[in-house]
């Protein structure tokens, strides 16, 4: 929580606009949090420690109570400006305690943030965001793959993604930003949703997709059918003329196997269908059905290997 923040939130209480969540959350910077803040800032004896709020009446306390804030509160804003005088960086205000889900291969994860909003993370992501959201926008960083459905609030909701970041107000969509692929995918099922990167920016409603190719660091959109982007969250695997690459890169992370081919060849095959959560094996009996030209064996419990040539 920044100085600018606090200061939002003390400015709004003065005017009698503030939130209840929005008290809730300055409530949290009482006199010996921000006394003990002083303290390790300034590495040496901690400050004299205000009083805490006097448990009186309702009425009394909530005056004193605010009075306690907004003084402690000014001494910190006022030691930070003079320490930064001499040369050092500043009083850092608490963060709200920030987690991260994380997924691995074979694993899923479903995730519900503290506005409300549900996201249902792939197999070999990371998400990080705060336990709860303050000041004017809601912002999170996603590494992977996920599906967001965003709690309807007036601040804007925010997807970090390496060059790409993604705005919303109150919407479901779908992020595919795997490392290993060439471009970063935003699929729009409802709402709608701006994304941006360093040199363009671009405005997607549903059924649309927007694309960044890391590459090339251009922007373009485009109408599409958004089943096959969003059918993982359901337990459904959709390959649409997809080569072999890239069917093994999807195998790997949602079984969490190791696929090997016998041959660079066997990367050129294409495979047209889905799956509605089945196992590995059923779907390596459909792919050799399917291209008869090819065989497989597992090596062990997560590593396969496919041989064969591809006979399309």
């Amino acid at each position: 929580m920044t100085e600018k923040e606090i200061k939002d939130l003390m400015g709004k209480y003065l005017k009698g606009t503030i939130t209840k969540r929005e008290e809730a959350l300055l409530e949290r910077f009482d006199s010996e949090l921000l006394s003990k803040n002083l303290h390790e800032f300034s590495g040496s004896a901690p400050f004299p420690r205000a009083p805490r709020f006097p448990p009186a009446s309702k009425k009394r306390n909530n005056s004193l109570k605010w009075m306690a804030i907004a003084a402690t509160l000014a001494l910190i804003f006022s030691l930070g400006h003079l320490l930064s005088k001499q040369g050092d960086e500043g009083i850092t205000v608490p963060q709200p305690n920030q987690r991260e889900g994380i997924t691995q291969w074979g694993q899923k994860l479903n995730i519900r943030l503290g506005d409300g909003t549900q996201v249902r993370l792939n197999s070999g992501s990371s998400l990080k965001y705060p336990e709860s959201f303050i000041g004017d926008k809601r912002e999170v960083e996603l590494t992977g793959e996920a599906f967001f459905e965003v709690s309807p609030d007036s601040r804007p909701f925010v997807i970090r993604s390496g060059e790409v970041m993604t705005t919303v107000l109150g919407t479901s969509f779908n992020i595919n930003t795997y490392s290993e692929n060439e471009q970063v995918a935003v699929t729009v099922a409802s709402g709608k949703v701006r994304v941006a990167s360093p040199n363009k920016e671009i405005h997607l409603g549903p059924n649309e997709q927007g694309l960044y190719d890391k590459r090339t660091r251009s922007m373009a959109k485009k109408v599409t059918d958004i089943a096959p982007y969003l059918n993982w969250k359901d337990g459904i695997l959709s390959f649409e003329d997809a080569d072999m690459i890239s069917v093994a890169g999807t195998l790997e992370r949602w079984y969490g196997a190791k696929i090997n081919f016998g041959n660079k060849g066997i990367g050129r095959c294409h495979i047209t269908a889905t799956y509605d959560n089945v196992d590995l094996e059923a779907i390596l009996e459909s792919i050799v059905y399917a291209k008869q030209g090819l065989r497989y064996e597992f090596l062990g419990e997560t590593e396969v290997l496919i041989e064969g040539y591809c006979r399309d």
